[in-house]
């Protein structure tokens, strides 16, 4: 029996071929797979940092407000104290302040016009912040802007996503000024796009 295979695969060459290909993409498609795990340490991704959780619990630690988890205060009438925001306008206040961000939008012939608010929970020291930190928030804001084409801030979604990367950037540069991140949210007061 072992002849007749000997004769057969002689006989046939594409047989002996296929043969000695199978062989090799097996034992190649073995050498990679054992030698992969030998060779590169998967390593565990690592956790993205929430900087609002983490602002949550600093606020929680230092009696700013209260953990969700704890019994909420209760006022004199028998109401419950819930922790109130604020809003503050870049720029400042009274008639000489600049609240208002002009700019062309990259790419196109069209510009934008807006004022942005920002709040913060009541007792946070962010009007002075936005006072001591002017223009360095400004220029987050324009970099901010520039970033984006005129079809990115059209629609609810796309402005909250510029909002929400505007906050994020000044929280992060609040910590790199070894601040806290108090900002809980920006707001358009105005925004208007005008097409050249």
């Amino acid at each position: 029996m072992f002849k007749k295979l000997i004769s057969l695969i002689t006989q046939k060459r594409y047989l002996l071929l296929g043969g000695l290909g199978l062989i090799s993409s097996i034992l190649t498609f073995l050498f990679f797979f054992f030698s992969n795990s030998l060779f590169f340490k998967f390593e565990p991704k690592k956790e993205k940092i929430d900087i609002y959780e983490v602002a949550k619990e600093e606020a929680i630690k230092l009696g700013r407000i209260e953990s969700d988890k704890e019994v909420p205060k209760v006022g004199p009438d028998g109401k419950v104290i819930v922790p109130s925001l604020t809003y503050y306008d870049i720029g400042g206040m009274g008639p000489n302040s600049n609240k208002s961000f002009v700019s062309n939008i990259t790419g196109s012939d069209n510009y934008l016009s807006m004022e942005i608010a920002f709040s913060s929970y009541e007792g946070e020291k962010l009007g002075d912040f936005l006072k001591e930190y002017d223009p360095d928030f400004r220029n987050i804001i324009m970099k901010e802007i520039e970033k984006r084409k005129t079809d990115e801030f059209l629609g609810f979604d796309n402005r909250n996503k510029f909002l929400n990367a505007v906050r994020d950037s000044m929280n992060e540069f609040l910590i790199s000024k070894e601040e806290d991140p108090i900002i809980f949210n920006a707001v358009f007061k105005t925004f208007v796009i005008k097409q050249g």
